[in-house]
């Protein structure tokens, strides 16, 4: 105790300074919190968000959501509430892939060079930047067109005209940019292979035909009675998936009306629209006085209101956060419930189906979904995986019998099929297709019989009664064919597959759902 006495005045003076320099930074950058800025912390104020540990902040992400609400309105999109949630989200995801690609981009060294930007315009100059030039009134032949002759010697020659250069400025940052993505969606389309067994598998897979007789059961077919579903099988299935399926988020409780707008009916109704939503809204505020003045309680019985709804809304974006989807998107309704004090009023929002007034009269904690809200569709999960494990030790049991066709004609649930023919990778009646069986066939010979397997609907066992022999020539002449075309698919999708598994693997921290 002596001891921190003697080095109470330290202290003292650390805490002053920290409070100053708290007061100082927050004067800078709106209010942040000094100790997340030393700690690494979260700052709403200045930020949407983080991406592997860099900020992002609110100017990049509401000018990447403005270029995508102007690419709506170019396509003649209606720019309402859930434009602005659409628009929002392809800008975040548009955020993460140029992090991930830029990142990329300089591990690789495939950053833009000057002399390749201007090797690029001069070679290849875009249609684009060929419009650029001829609208400012540049390199154009007698039919007022772009005159590529003139514009490669004035390239050649260093006479580019001085009145271009914020036009060649705004191509080469643009350009910088998409020469390293055309570089990096290069390499990695091109690492695409195909061997030649792939080839053969494909071949084989849609060429050679099979004929089969298999014994099986429907899923649909089983009746639910058969099979049972325990209560601790139902715990047990809740406590191991409610971190990932039944988390719930801090909610706030609201009660609303909902003044309905009529929709025209007739010609002269579509004239008076705008009469009309000005009365109602007029009905909206006289309410909202009156709830401000007294009570909302008081309001709707003065105002007769017939219908008085609750919600619990969320401030992240699933299920609509909350909100009945009828009413439409609607991020102010919960900026307001989770921007204003227990009991507050919020203005009058236009919804979907009319104009909406909220109160804020509770707060639920975040925590789980209580077991008894999702037991039902629990026990539904369950039941199919009962039904596909009973219908697999039934199956499993008689195995060994062979005559399939007596079997399931002694037993309702059983059904046989025979004599059924396909290729090796398609659909058989009454079963379909699925990975597991094309992966069976692929093995089997004729006079074969597998083990149990699933598709989609069914679990049964077949017999293969005949497979046809491998044709060489056929698969000799087509073998460039395939290789070709699956050659392109995977050379196609080689940049979209790393970009998809990068999104996969990123660190990111999504604030947007806290200020919009």
């Amino acid at each position: 105790m002596t001891q921190l006495r003697e080095r109470s005045h330290v202290v003292l003076w650390l805490l002053l300074f920290f409070f100053i320099l708290s007061m100082a930074v927050g004067g800078l950058v709106g209010g942040a919190n000094i100790m997340d800025l030393v700690f690494g912390g979260k700052n709403v104020r200045l930020n949407a968000g983080k991406i592997n540990g860099k900020n992002i902040t609110h100017s990049r992400y509401l000018q990447q959501r403005e270029n995508q609400l102007n690419r709506m309105r170019r396509q003649g999109q209606a720019i309402d509430n859930r434009a602005y949630q659409n628009a929002g989200d392809f800008a975040w995801n548009a955020i993460i892939e140029r992090e991930l690609k830029d990142e990329k981009i300089k591990q690789l060294g495939l950053e833009v060079s000057l002399d390749e930007i201007y090797d690029f315009l001069l070679i290849t100059p875009p249609p684009a930047f060929q419009t650029d030039l001829t609208n400012a009134g540049f390199f154009l032949n007698e039919d007022g067109k772009f005159d590529s002759d003139s514009y490669e010697q004035a390239v050649e020659n260093g006479n580019i005209p001085v009145e271009l250069n914020p036009l060649l400025v705004n191509w080469e940052n643009y350009l910088r940019t998409w020469l390293a993505d055309r570089k990096l969606q290069t390499i990695y389309n091109n690492l695409g292979s195909v061997n030649d067994e792939d080839v053969k598998r494909d071949f084989i897979k849609k060429n050679v035909n099979c004929t089969l007789d298999y014994l099986y059961l429907t899923l649909s077919g089983i009746p639910d009675s058969l099979i049972e579903v325990s209560d601790d099988q139902i715990s047990e299935k809740y406590n191991t998936d409610k971190e990932d399926s039944y988390t719930v988020k801090e909610r706030k409780t609201l009660e609303y009306i909902v003044f309905q707008i009529p929709k025209p009916v007739t010609s002269d109704d579509s004239l008076m629209v705008s009469a009309v939503e000005d009365s109602v809204m007029q009905l909206v505020l006289d309410f909202s006085a009156d709830a401000e003045d007294y009570s909302f309680a008081e309001a709707v019985s003065k105002h007769e209101v017939s219908s008085v709804d609750t919600i619990d809304v969320h401030e992240t974006f699933e299920a609509n956060s909350g909100i009945p989807f009828q009413m439409g998107v609607l991020r102010p309704a919960v900026r307001f419930a989770f921007d204003n004090s227990m009991g507050s009023l919020s203005d009058p929002i236009t919804t979907n189906n009319g104009i909406a007034v909220f109160h804020l009269i509770g707060e639920k904690n975040s925590g789980f979904k209580p077991m008894a809200d999702v037991k039902e569709s629990i026990r539904r999960s369950l039941l199919r995986d009962n039904k596909k494990e009973y219908a697999a030790n039934k199956l499993n049991a008689i195995s060994g019998t062979d005559n399939w066709e007596a079997l399931a004609s002694s037993d309702s649930l059983l059904q046989f099929s025979s004599g059924e023919s396909s290729t090796l990778g398609g659909s058989f009646t009454g079963i379909g297709k699925s990975n597991q069986l094309t992966g069976t066939l692929l093995a089997m010979n004729a006079g074969e019989t597998s083990g149990v397997i699933e598709t989609f609907n069914a679990v049964l066992l077949l017999k293969m009664s005949s497979r046809d022999e491998f044709n060489d020539s056929l698969y000799q002449d087509n073998f460039t064919s395939i290789r070709d075309q699956l050659l392109n698919t995977e050379r196609t999708r080689g940049f979209t597959s790393w970009l998809t598994d990068a999104k996969k693997m990123i660190d990111q921290e999504d604030y947007r759902s806290e200020v919009y």
